[in-house]
């Protein structure tokens, strides 16, 4: 009853001969969290398991990181025991140390800083998401991944797993030669009036690093007439425009009634074809 009753008045009185100065001094940033250090990284996670896939993964990521004077993460998930001292887990432990050090080795000659990080978790994807938001991570490049069985229908693979938890963009990559050899990119793009531009950003990042071009394209139904594809094709440009970019994308627009089928006959002319995924949280 006494500190309830003495404790505001108390306060009040005390209240009034603290200065500004010393209130601001109250809310300094808390040491635990500084934003130099590396909220102002560009910070790829780039998760490894298969060693044939692995290296395309670290020349992929390392080609955007040296656009973004960033830094890339290989990641080794480790499957967790109820005993930390589980022979079966020592053996997982000494696999991911193995796909660690091959990863920083190529990322060395790649000339790009490589932090890597091994992490004991109870699956794969939550390790992933969780991992990644400690990193701060900026993008998770991963290797396409089979999308088969009745585990993966019942409960979803590791790739739907980490899309859906993820904090930061994810590039899930089928990569079938050296991304150095990238040099002209395809974007499809179907909704022109509410369009997602950030995987234009990332095909023109990559085709920064080669010297590679970038085309836009966009399907319309068959019987559009030509102004209103004249019209597509400025809007779409000017979209575009927004980037800013130093080197523009080519817009193309293709009159078509299968939008699958088009993208299929135009990607034959092209190295990479960059397709975005919207993230359905229901």
């Amino acid at each position: 009853l006494i500190t309830s009753t003495l404790g505001p008045l108390i306060t009040s009185r005390l209240a009034v001969g603290l200065t500004n100065s010393t209130v601001k001094e109250q809310r300094i940033t808390p040491p635990y969290h500084k934003p130099e250090e590396r909220d102002g990284t560009y910070s790829i996670v780039v998760p490894v398991y298969n060693p044939q896939t692995q290296q395309h993964l670290i020349e992929m990521a390392a080609l955007l990181a040296r656009q973004s004077n960033g830094r890339i993460v290989p990641l080794a998930i480790a499957t967790a025991f109820a005993h930390m001292d589980a022979p079966q887990l020592e053996a997982s432990v000494r696999r991911s140390q193995r796909l660690l050090a091959k990863a920083t080795a190529l990322s060395d000659v790649l000339g790009v800083e490589a932090q890597p990080l091994l992490r004991i978790d109870d699956a794969f994807a939550q390790g992933i998401s969780r991992a990644s938001r400690e990193q701060k991570a900026s993008l998770i490049v991963m290797g396409w991944g089979k999308r088969t069985g009745f585990k993966a229908r019942l409960f979803g693979n590791v790739i739907d797993n980490v899309l859906w938890a993820s904090h930061c963009p994810v590039a899930v990559t089928r990569l079938v030669e050296s991304p150095k050899k990238i040099q002209r990119i395809l974007v499809p793009l179907e909704n022109l009036m509410t369009p997602s531009l950030q995987p234009v950003k990332f095909a023109q990042i990559l085709a920064d690093a080669n010297q590679a071009q970038v085309t836009v394209l966009n399907v319309c139904e068959r019987r559009t007439s030509s102004s209103k594809i004249a019209w597509r094709r400025s809007q779409l440009s000017l979209l575009i425009s927004r980037l800013a970019l130093q080197n523009p994308p080519e817009v193309q627009i293709i009159a078509h009634e299968n939008t699958a089928q088009a993208i299929l006959q135009a990607a034959r002319l092209y190295d990479l074809v960059v397709l975005p995924f919207i993230r359905n949280r229901t």
